[in-house]
Order: structure tokens, then sequence, then C-alpha cells
């Protein structure tokens, strides 16, 4: 499943109660290319059809430009007719509320949380990375967030996530939740529509040195070589793909696929990010998360083109393309896959 796993990271962490609180950012304004802004024809719908019956698949993509206006008539449309709506695969992992609601727990940790964002002996980026790698990341952070001191002492793996964060907000990428705001407004409308949630629950147990315990482990797994490399693909893609994103990103509104078809995508071979959860501690717990999904998606998948005329659903736009991703096993098991 593209983009559990760093997902997976997250929540394991924050869970402990201690938060990856990355400090406000202080940066000055950077001019970057203007995001074409207005009503465009709507992103594109997979179908996969079983005789009469067909299953559509909106392509989900975030980021997208703010303030970007798809006309929703296509999807309205479909959404209307169906008889069900299967929704996008996600986790919920969470830990008992007692050690949450424990006041003493959040104080131990956000101590912990700034062990386990930071490296070793408290040392600075420019101390962990490759000279070149670290001069690469310097003209980035000169020119986008020159003032953020505090991102110099995170570890290359949260440090990659928060200057992606920041240099999409710059560029005008927001995360696509107006998207999914119009998709539940639009399957409200349906009162016959049955929802179907692909969600995968798990409660960590234990208390809370059980947990910080396990948030250590985790983040100790991570091989040093393999986050070099994740950081590296990350200052890659703000380096030469930031101007595609934000074009692909109107291309999507605009209803067209050509623009993601040689690109490397989230969850592919070599994708070094994924790779550092699916090699870790909680690499039995991941794979878990992602088989369960896959299946349980699959299984409603099928169920509803055997049984509805019309179904809507929602895919991450990678999942869509990926050679094993879901459509493309839904493809190998006798289903006629038309692209939009």
């Amino acid at each position: 499943m593209p983009d559990l796993a760093m997902d997976i990271v997250k929540k394991i962490i924050l869970l402990t109660g201690l938060v990856l609180s990355f400090a406000a950012l202080a940066q000055d304004q950077v001019p970057v290319e203007i995001v074409v802004e207005g009503k465009q024809p709507g992103p594109p719908m997979w179908r996969v059809k079983n005789g009469d019956n067909t299953l559509y698949i909106f392509a989900w993509l975030s980021p997208i430009p703010d303030k970007i206006f798809w006309e929703s008539r296509r999807v309205e449309e479909v959404i209307s007719e169906a008889q069900e709506y299967i929704m996008m695969p996600d986790a919920d992992i969470s830990v008992s509320p007692l050690v949450m609601l424990n006041p003493i727990n959040i104080v131990r940790g956000m101590s912990l949380g700034k062990r386990v964002t930071r490296n070793e002996d408290k040392a600075e980026l420019s101390e962990v990375l490759p000279p070149e790698l670290y001069s690469r990341f310097v003209a980035l952070k000169q020119l986008y967030f020159p003032r953020n001191k505090k991102i110099e002492k995170m570890r290359p793996l949260i440090a990659g996530a928060q200057m992606e964060r920041i240099i999409q907000k710059e560029a005008g990428l927001v995360p696509a939740n107006d998207v999914g705001k119009r998709i539940r407004r639009l399957v409200k409308r349906n009162r016959d529509i049955t929802q179907t949630e692909i969600l995968y629950e798990r409660r960590l147990e234990g208390g809370f040195r059980d947990l910080a315990s396990r948030v250590e482990t985790l983040v100790d797994s991570f091989p040093r070589e393999l986050e070099l490399s994740c950081f590296e693909r990350q200052l890659s893609r703000m380096e030469e793909d930031l101007e595609e994103m934000q074009y692909r990103a109107n291309t999507w509104a605009q209803g067209y696929i050509q623009e993601f078809k040689f690109i490397p995508l989230p969850g592919d071979a070599d994708d070094d990010c994924t790779q550092l959860i699916a090699t870790s501690s909680e690499q039995d717990m991941y794979e878990d998360i992602t088989s369960t999904l896959e299946q349980e998606w699959l299984t409603a998948a099928e169920r509803a083109l055997a049984s509805n005329t019309v179904t809507f659903a929602v895919l991450d736009f990678s999942e869509l393309l990926l050679e094993d991703g879901l459509v493309a096993q839904l493809k190998s098991r006798g289903y006629d896959v038309l692209e939009p």
C-alpha cells in the first residue's frame, strides 16, 4: 500500500503520547511558479467491468494545488447511481486511553519525542550527512526556510519529511483534504448507498515504558545507509520534481494520466523510504497491515463487481499504476480494466 509505510512510522511514534511535534517554522516568502487555478474537468476515474457491472475508481492525489476547483459532475453522477462506496484503505493504530490521558506520560512523551527525532549524541545534519548531500540540503534551506534552525537538529528521516512539507506548502501544494470532504458530501446525498470501510485496526499493548521501548527499538532499527538514501530521494523530489508535481496535479484535475506513467511511485521496489519500515523492527506489523488491507479491498471489490451495477471507490493514484497494484491484480483475475 503506497504511503502507508511512513504513516505507520508516524503513528507508532505519535501514539506513545510523545508526538513528532515539529517546531513552528519561521521562513521567508519565496517566489514560486504560479499554479493554475480555476474550474477543471475533473480527476480521472478507472473503470473495472464484470459484464454489465462497473466499479469506478477515483484516483486520489495528494498534495494538490491550493484553490484548485475540479469539476465534480462526473463523480457526482457515478456516486448518485452507485449501490456501494468502497473507501480508501487505511490503518488505525491505537494505544490504551489510560496511556494517552496520563499527564505524566505527556511530559515523558515529549522527552522521548526529542530523543527519537534527533541524531545520536545530538549531532546536527552537517555532521551526519555526507558533504555533497548536506550542500544540496543547505541550498534548499537557504531558498525556502533559511531561519529554521531546529530542522538542523533532526535526524535525516524527520528532517526530510519536514523539508518536503515546508517546500510543498511554499509551492502552493496542499493535502487533498477538501477533495475528501467533497466526496463525503456527495456520498451523503445518496441515502441508499452502502459504505464499505477498508480499515486495519490494531491496539498496541502495554504501558508507556513498553511503548517507549518499542518506539526506540523501531528508530534504532533503521539502517543509517537506508535512511540517507530515503533523505536523498526526498531531496531530489524537491530539487527536480517540484514543478512537475505542480504540473501533474493540474493534469490530474483535467483528467489526464499520461504524465504519471513514467515517474517513481511511492511503494515501488526502489522506494527507500518504504523499505525503512518494511525492513525495520516493525516489519511483521507492516506486512500484516499491507497484506490485510490488500486482501480486504480485493474481496470487497470482487463482491461489489458480482452484485452491484455501479460501485464507486477511491484509491491512491500510485496504487492504480503500480505493476502489482490492486487494479493490476483485478486485471490478472480476468476483469476488464479501462483506463481514463
